[in-house]
């Protein structure tokens, strides 16, 4: 069996010097009935275009467990309760500005202080 191009599969017929005239003939009927049952296939009985195939059903996902959400660390529990005044101190800084100068105060910070914030 060999390819062509638009990659159909078909038999070829070699000549050989032991094949008489009957066999390239078996050989011929044999590739006519395959190309007929190929278009048989592709066809179905009401001469319309093949049927498409159905997708398949997507499974359905396992029942997750509902994630508790983590306890807030040290320095976010501090900046929620710093962040007001850091913003009415410097009214015009930005977010970045007021994230980093809320930065600036923990790192400035003993750490007896920050053992207030953990709990």
């Amino acid at each position: 069996m060999a390819t062509d191009k638009k990659g159909k599969v078909g038999l070829t017929i070699r000549a050989r010097r032991n094949t008489s005239s009957n066999d390239a003939s078996k050989l011929k009927e044999l590739n006519s009935a395959f190309e007929s049952s190929k278009n048989k296939n592709k066809m179905n009985s009401n001469n319309e275009k093949p049927a498409k195939k159905q997708k398949k059903e997507k499974k359905a996902k396992k029942d997750t467990k509902e994630k508790k959400p983590r306890k807030l660390n040290a320095y976010m529990v501090f900046a929620m309760e710093v962040r007001e005044s850091v913003k009415k101190n410097h009214p015009t800084a930005s977010i970045t500005e007021i994230a980093k100068k809320i930065g600036e105060k923990w790192r400035a910070m003993t750490d007896a202080e920050k053992a207030k914030y953990k709990k």
